[in-house]
């Protein structure tokens, strides 16, 4: 079975007009499942963003309308819902499911634009309550940048940057990464190492 996935941060979707346009665009280009960030949908709106060929699987939306992370899936796509779940501060949303006799989860996730050490310690939470499940995880996680891919803005912070205290480590199978947060006076990067390359 071979799905066809899209990661996509909206920037919205109260908009009639701008909903519709947003599902025929995973139509015409045969999307299976999408992660869908920052839908800025209420809680009672998530449904509203489906159609006769998608529908929203999971949402984590709160009263207001911002932020938002949902999962959306093709109606005909026949899939085992084993269970879902969707945070309290409406950022990460996943289902569990099994396919071809293999476990995955599939999370969305958008991070916060400015530094939250609440977040990531959360997020490591919840990912390390999926056991034995393979993740396929579509996210915005906004401030982050790799200074090696991204040269515009690599003289100005190369000066300043610099490693603080690591946050918690995350177990994943025989690996172990670790967050680790670097700030300066004008951005803040959070950066996921596996272990080895630490060594």
């Amino acid at each position: 079975m071979v799905l066809k996935s899209l990661f996509w941060n909206v920037n919205g979707l109260n908009g009639q007009i701008k909903r519709a346009a947003c599902l025929d665009f995973l139509r015409r280009h045969s999307v299976d499942i999408a992660f869908i960030q920052e839908s800025h949908l209420r809680s009672v709106d998530t449904q509203r963003f489906a159609n006769k060929f998608y529908y929203t699987v999971a949402s984590a939306s709160l009263s207001s309308k911002n932020r938002g992370s949902l999962i959306v899936i093709k109606h005909n796509l026949s899939l085992n819902i084993l269970g879902k779940y969707v945070s309290e501060d409406d950022r990460v949303s996943y289902i569990k499911t099994i396919i071809a006799g293999h476990k995955f989860a599939f999370i969305s996730i958008y991070a916060p634009s400015l530094y939250e050490p609440d977040f990531f310690s959360k997020l490591i939470s919840v990912l390390t309550q999926i056991h034995d499940y393979s993740f396929i995880i579509g996210a915005d996680m906004n401030a982050c940048v790799n200074l090696a891919l991204d040269k515009s803005i690599t003289a100005l912070y190369q000066l300043t940057l610099r490693l603080e205290t690591p946050l918690p480590k995350l177990h994943v199978g025989d690996s172990i990464y670790h967050f680790f947060k670097m700030k300066n006076s004008v951005i803040s990067f959070v950066a996921l190492v596996k272990e080895e390359i630490l060594k």
